[in-house]
Protein backbone atom coordinates (compact mmCIF):
# COMPACT_ATOMS: atom_id res chain seq x y z
CA UNK A 1 0.00 0.00 0.00
CA UNK A 2 1.40 3.47 -0.88
CA UNK A 3 2.34 6.05 2.13
CA UNK A 4 1.75 9.14 0.95
CA UNK A 5 2.65 12.70 2.95
CA UNK A 6 0.07 15.25 3.02
CA UNK A 7 1.57 17.26 -0.19
CA UNK A 8 1.51 13.77 -2.39
CA UNK A 9 -2.08 12.93 -1.18
CA UNK A 10 -3.42 16.32 -2.11
CA UNK A 11 -1.71 16.11 -5.54
CA UNK A 12 -3.41 12.91 -6.23
CA UNK A 13 -6.86 14.51 -4.65
CA UNK A 14 -7.02 16.46 -8.27
CA UNK A 15 -6.90 13.74 -9.69
CA UNK A 16 -9.25 11.56 -7.83
CA UNK A 17 -11.96 14.53 -7.44
CA UNK A 18 -12.99 13.84 -11.58
CA UNK A 19 -13.12 10.32 -10.83
CA UNK A 20 -15.46 11.23 -8.04
CA UNK A 21 -18.01 13.41 -10.02
CA UNK A 22 -18.01 11.15 -13.02
CA UNK A 23 -19.18 7.93 -10.15
CA UNK A 24 -21.37 10.65 -8.84
CA UNK A 25 -22.75 11.45 -12.90
CA UNK A 26 -23.19 7.50 -13.52
CA UNK A 27 -24.92 6.96 -10.34
CA UNK A 28 -27.40 9.42 -11.08
CA UNK A 29 -27.65 7.81 -14.74
CA UNK A 30 -28.06 4.30 -12.98
CA UNK A 31 -31.06 5.24 -10.67
CA UNK A 32 -33.19 6.58 -13.70
CA UNK A 33 -32.37 3.79 -15.58
CA UNK A 34 -33.78 1.62 -12.67
CA UNK A 35 -36.44 4.15 -12.31
CA UNK A 36 -37.52 3.08 -16.04
CA UNK A 37 -37.06 0.03 -16.01
CA UNK A 38 -39.92 -0.42 -12.82
CA UNK A 39 -42.50 1.57 -15.58
CA UNK A 40 -40.84 0.48 -18.62
CA UNK A 41 -43.76 -2.70 -20.37
CA UNK A 42 -41.43 -3.21 -23.61
CA UNK A 43 -39.81 -6.22 -23.59
CA UNK A 44 -36.64 -4.83 -25.85
CA UNK A 45 -36.89 -1.64 -23.48
CA UNK A 46 -36.96 -3.39 -20.53
CA UNK A 47 -33.97 -5.88 -22.19
CA UNK A 48 -31.83 -2.49 -23.20
CA UNK A 49 -32.28 -0.92 -19.52
CA UNK A 50 -30.93 -4.32 -18.01
CA UNK A 51 -27.82 -3.72 -20.43
CA UNK A 52 -27.33 -0.07 -19.79
CA UNK A 53 -27.81 -0.52 -15.40
CA UNK A 54 -25.14 -3.67 -15.73
CA UNK A 55 -23.33 -1.69 -18.15
CA UNK A 56 -23.43 1.17 -16.11
CA UNK A 57 -22.84 -0.83 -12.54
CA UNK A 58 -19.64 -2.27 -14.53
CA UNK A 59 -17.98 1.10 -15.31
CA UNK A 60 -18.67 3.19 -11.48
CA UNK A 61 -16.61 -0.11 -10.10
CA UNK A 62 -14.63 0.73 -12.34
CA UNK A 63 -14.03 3.80 -11.21
CA UNK A 64 -13.68 2.99 -8.05
CA UNK A 65 -10.94 0.78 -9.01
CA UNK A 66 -9.02 3.74 -10.43
CA UNK A 67 -9.20 5.67 -7.39
CA UNK A 68 -8.01 2.36 -5.53
CA UNK A 69 -4.44 2.11 -8.04
CA UNK A 70 -4.11 6.00 -7.29
CA UNK A 71 -3.44 4.94 -3.86
CA UNK A 72 -6.55 5.84 -1.80
CA UNK A 73 -8.76 3.78 0.38
CA UNK A 74 -12.14 3.91 -0.34
CA UNK A 75 -13.88 4.67 3.34
CA UNK A 76 -17.44 4.92 1.93
CA UNK A 77 -19.14 4.83 -0.74
CA UNK A 78 -22.40 7.68 -0.16
CA UNK A 79 -21.16 9.90 0.90
CA UNK A 80 -17.50 9.23 -1.09
CA UNK A 81 -14.74 8.92 1.38
CA UNK A 82 -11.11 8.42 0.40
CA UNK A 83 -8.52 8.21 3.09
CA UNK A 84 -4.63 7.77 2.12
CA UNK A 85 -2.16 6.33 4.21
CA UNK A 86 0.15 8.57 5.88
CA UNK A 87 2.90 8.40 8.71
CA UNK A 88 3.18 11.12 11.13
CA UNK A 89 5.30 10.93 14.12
CA UNK A 90 6.22 6.98 14.05
CA UNK A 91 3.21 6.26 13.30
CA UNK A 92 1.01 5.50 10.56
CA UNK A 93 -2.47 7.41 10.00
CA UNK A 94 -5.06 8.09 7.80
CA UNK A 95 -5.68 11.40 5.99
CA UNK A 96 -9.17 11.70 5.09
CA UNK A 97 -11.25 13.44 2.57
CA UNK A 98 -14.81 13.36 1.58
CA UNK A 99 -16.23 14.19 -1.25
CA UNK A 100 -17.88 17.55 -0.90
CA UNK A 101 -14.39 18.73 0.61
CA UNK A 102 -12.37 20.86 -1.43
CA UNK A 103 -9.03 19.43 0.09
CA UNK A 104 -7.49 17.11 2.30
CA UNK A 105 -8.74 18.89 5.84
CA UNK A 106 -9.04 15.69 7.99
CA UNK A 107 -6.80 12.97 9.77
CA UNK A 108 -6.98 10.13 11.93
CA UNK A 109 -6.05 7.10 13.58
CA UNK A 110 -6.19 3.90 12.33
CA UNK A 111 -7.97 2.27 14.04
CA UNK A 112 -10.84 5.35 14.40
CA UNK A 113 -13.20 5.94 11.77
CA UNK A 114 -14.98 9.29 10.22
CA UNK A 115 -16.00 10.17 14.19
CA UNK A 116 -12.37 10.54 15.06
CA UNK A 117 -11.25 12.62 12.33
CA UNK A 118 -8.99 15.59 13.54
CA UNK A 119 -8.03 18.85 11.45
CA UNK A 120 -4.79 18.38 9.56
CA UNK A 121 -3.70 21.58 11.40
CA UNK A 122 -2.77 19.77 14.43
CA UNK A 123 -0.54 17.72 12.42
CA UNK A 124 1.32 21.01 10.81
CA UNK A 125 1.61 22.40 14.37
CA UNK A 126 3.35 18.77 15.25
CA UNK A 127 6.20 19.64 12.63
CA UNK A 128 7.02 22.90 13.61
Amino acid sequence: MKVFDLDTARETLVVIKPIVEEINTKRMELTEAYERLQEEQDLLERMYLESHIKDLEALIDSLFRKIEALGGVIKGIDPILVDFLSFHKNRYIWLCWKEDEDTIMYWHELNEGFAGRKPISLLEEDML
